[in-house]
């Protein structure tokens, strides 16, 4: 049952981040426009980067090793501070590093200081301990609250393009807020008392260890924003950015259980308890296909019709891009599974790299000569092409240690029922219009899905009967 309340209270959390961009986004993509959203697009991406030096891997190393320790008071409490003080030091390095770039940039110089604040806001981040003892119920509250006051703030005073640098200042002062408001809860946990022989730098081999995908990961990710930025395509660096950003939020519904099973199964390896995690890692999934191949058969259907009513007549691009973009739920979705809820809680971090810079390296390799060519589409298949790699060097990697018997079967009732899914959300379209469609086509077209689902038997909705009950 705590499992089933950390799910809900983690899920509820990503779907409320899914729908801030619902009632956001239509809005700041009028008011700012395709040009202002491409200058947020190119100078976030870039600082970016300079807060994952700052995070430094300890976000999924602190969440893993919290749930080793949580148990033991004393450790917990070491293992804290040390993580903090290390947190501290790679934060101020990197933005020194960042400050060194803004000054020799020359451009956008605004927009990069604003941004910067979430560099310095990772000192206060310490919401990898409330992952890790599985406190999800204070994670989901804290950002509620927040985010409910920066929408308010969005609309009373992000007004035209030239608020640009208000919004930024929104989401960088919002978000290093949101991380203090964590520490009240640290007295309450006795974490305040003095700690003896704290070694900080004893953690570094393993966050770097976890670094090392991180920042690869954003090679076939980030990456592609700044080069369209950098190559003078600001406004195909916008197309991108939505679409990449809707496909993104999306994706949160899954990592969401990842999120939640990562202490659990780590939990399971501590207790040496191999059955149980081959057991976890199957229903995930099964969880994870079905909803990200149902996932992709709605944006295939409604993307055209989508886009204008959501981001206005000036996005039409996007479309095309979201069909592209939303394929790559599929590979990413497996890879979540393999990656961060098996590889990661086992410490088996030389795979994960492996695959992930196997995807890096083809990304740099092909980004640039496809966006020159095709600019926004160009960039997003390059990042098709390389999730794709980044999950089957995974797959293959592991085929012989981590089995899912009849895992094929349940696919292809997946895929049926996608099919039958997606010929009903298109016979819609050519019935109803506007955003009735829209509404009619995901609540008919989840309901057919479902159906076919239980007419085929699909192992699914047993899993689901079974959790419920537990």
């Amino acid at each position: 049952m705590k499992f089933i309340k950390n799910y809900i209270y983690n899920s509820s959390y990503q779907i409320f981040l899914i729908l801030i961009p619902i009632i956001t986004l239509p809005y700041l993509a009028r008011v700012l426009g395709p040009e202002y959203l491409g200058i947020n697009s190119y100078t976030y991406s870039v600082t970016y980067y300079f807060t994952l030096i700052a995070v430094l891997g300890t976000t999924t190393y602190a969440q893993r090793e919290v749930a080793y320790v949580r148990d033991n008071p004393e450790k917990l409490q070491r293992f804290f501070w040390e993580i903090e003080i290390l947190s501290i030091i790679t934060t101020l390095c990197s933005y020194v590093m960042l400050a060194a770039v803004i000054v020799f940039a020359g451009k956008y110089e605004l927009f990069f200081w604003a941004y910067s604040v979430t560099v310095l806001a990772n000192i206060f981040d310490i919401s990898w301990l409330f992952v890790g003892i599985e406190k999800f119920s204070i994670l989901a509250f804290r950002n509620f609250i927040v985010k409910i006051v920066s929408v308010i703030l969005i609309f009373s005073l992000v007004k035209s393009s030239d608020d640009l640098i208000i919004y930024i200042l929104i989401n960088s002062l919002s978000t290093l807020f949101s991380n203090m408001l964590l520490w009240p809860y640290i007295k309450k946990m006795n974490l305040f008392h003095r700690v003896a022989n704290i070694r900080p730098f004893r953690h570094l081999k393993g966050t770097l260890a976890l670094f090392i995908p991180q920042i690869s990961v954003t090679l076939y990710t980030v990456l592609n924003k700044v080069l369209l930025g950098s190559m003078g395509k600001i406004k195909d660096g916008s197309y991108f950015d939505n679409a990449d950003k809707i496909v993104r939020l999306t994706f949160t519904l899954l990592t969401s259980l990842s999120t939640v099973l990562m202490p659990v199964i780590a939990n399971e390896v501590a207790k040496k308890n191999t059955k149980n995690i081959q057991k976890i890692l199957r229903q995930s999934m099964i969880f994870s296909l079905c909803m990200s191949i149902a996932v992709f058969a709605g944006f295939l259907g409604l993307s055209d019709r989508l886009v204008p009513l959501f981001l206005g007549a000036n996005y039409e691009p996007v479309g095309f891009i979201l069909k592209v973009q939303a394929f790559i739920l599929i590979p990413m979705s497996i890879a979540n599974v393999i990656g961060n809820q098996y590889l990661v809680p086992l410490k088996k971090s030389k795979k994960l790299n492996i695959s992930i810079i196997s995807g890096s390296v083809i990304n740099i390799l092909i980004s640039v000569p496809l966006i020159m060519w095709w600019g926004a589409d160009g960039a997003s298949y390059a990042v098709l092409i390389s999730e794709m790699l980044v999950t089957t060097v995974q797959v293959y990697m592991i085929h012989r240690e981590l089995k899912f018997p009849g895992i094929w079967v349940e696919v292809l009732k997946y895929i049926m029922a996608a099919a039958i899914m997606f010929g009903v959300v298109l016979w819609l379209q050519a019935l109803i219009a506007g955003w009735l469609s829209i509404i009619v086509c995901v609540a008919l077209g989840a309901t057919v899905y479902f159906v076919i689902l239980f007419i085929l038997k699909a192992q699914i909705l047993l899993f689901a009967k079974e959790m419920l009950r537990k």
